[in-house]
């Protein structure tokens, strides 16, 4: 069944598609996850690869993972990760936090099994998974004692229902700490394009993803070609991916503006044609302030905003790259990242959230 068109009004780029390639209005566990055989390439730091002081993801990282456990109740024994992806932050928590029993759900099968997979290559016999929608927990009422979300939760088809389940599912006096992208564009709305690979029906396809990010109302929607590996498709993709190379970026895409806006609908008429399949996804996105009320509202007795541990500690690896004091820092990273994480999560802001049921 094809989507019906949405609002705002659509762009150049999205009516052409729905002209022309009418797309299938899916969840983004199906249209996008479902897709990938690792989200993150396989370089989670702890999941995939050791910790690198001279990453300064690593430092993120590290201070991230320190900041959830802090916000853990001292008695929690019973955790719950929404949307772990490839096993983030369910699987390093699970080795901070030995004591806890660690169940991460996610609505796709294979991120699910993913994330089976790496617990079980890890050996974390405390972290499970299970494919569920977090608008639907198969979880009794006040069985955990904490959530942690990791830039999950605006993934989700109803977000105000995952929410009222978190609610739901955490005892009195328990917390829920989420990340998540505060929507402050630098643009009223922005559009990018994305060429990458993945599989599907065990096979490997190539996907063409173009992305509308919109201030007011604060959406975004993502269309989705899957295309043959092979072929004259093939030969599209690696020359759009040669140009796309060139061009400015936004949020890890091609940003799709001036002399690169032939990676919108010019390349487009060439690949369409070829698709096996064209989707669209569309998320609601927030802000912190917008957040902090839907929890409240959720249920939860208190929420508030604070600062985002990882950006700090990652402005603190650059401050040390930058000047080359690295090499010296170095053998405390683990500690210095983890008092990082500790303190900047304390402290009030706008990059993440902390709720208490």
């Amino acid at each position: 069944m094809s989507a019906p068109t949405p609002s705002p009004p659509l762009t150049e780029v999205e009516q052409w598609l729905h002209d022309h390639a009418p797309p299938e209005r899916l969840p983004s566990a199906r249209a996008i996850y479902e897709l990938m055989p690792s989200q993150s390439n396989r370089q989670l730091p702890f999941v995939y690869v050791p910790s690198d002081p001279k990453r300064e993801a690593d430092w993120a990282a590290a201070a991230s993972i320190a900041d959830y456990a802090a916000h853990a109740p001292e008695d929690a024994r019973r955790l719950l990760d929404i949307g772990p992806g490839d096993g983030w932050p369910s699987l390093p928590l699970a080795a901070a936090l030995p004591d806890c029993e660690i169940i991460g759900v996610d609505p796709s099968p294979l991120r699910t099994r993913v994330c089976t997979e790496n617990a079980a290559r890890l050996a974390l016999p405390n972290a499970s998974f299970v494919t569920a929608d977090a608008g639907w927990l198969p979880f009794a009422d006040g069985s955990f004692d904490y959530a942690v979300a990791a830039n999950s939760l605006e993934e989700v088809d109803a977000p105000k229902a995952a929410f009222a389940e978190l609610a739901r599912v955490l005892r009195p006096g328990g917390a829920l700490r989420v990340a998540y992208q505060d929507w402050r564009l630098p643009a009223p709305e922005i559009e990018t394009v994305q060429l990458w690979g993945g599989r599907a029906g065990g096979e490997r396809v190539l996907l063409y993803s173009y992305a509308r990010r919109v201030q007011e109302p604060a959406i975004e929607r993502r269309y989705t070609l899957v295309l043959p590996s092979d072929g004259a498709a093939a030969r599209l993709h690696a020359d759009a991916l040669m140009t796309a190379a060139q061009a400015p970026r936004a949020y890890g895409e091609t940003l799709l503006e001036g002399g690169w806006s032939a990676l919108g609908v010019p390349l487009l008429r060439h690949l369409a044609p070829l698709a096996r399949r064209s989707t669209v996804v569309e998320m609601r996105r927030w802000t912190t302030g917008w957040l902090v009320e839907a929890l409240r509202s959720a249920g939860f007795a208190e929420a508030r905003g604070t600062a985002d541990p990882g950006e700090i500690a990652r402005h603190v690896a650059r401050t040390l790259l930058a000047r080359g004091e690295m090499d010296t820092v170095a053998p405390a990273f683990e500690e210095t990242a983890r008092a990082i994480g500790v303190a900047a999560g304390a402290q009030p802001g706008e990059g993440l959230v902390v709720a208490v049921r």
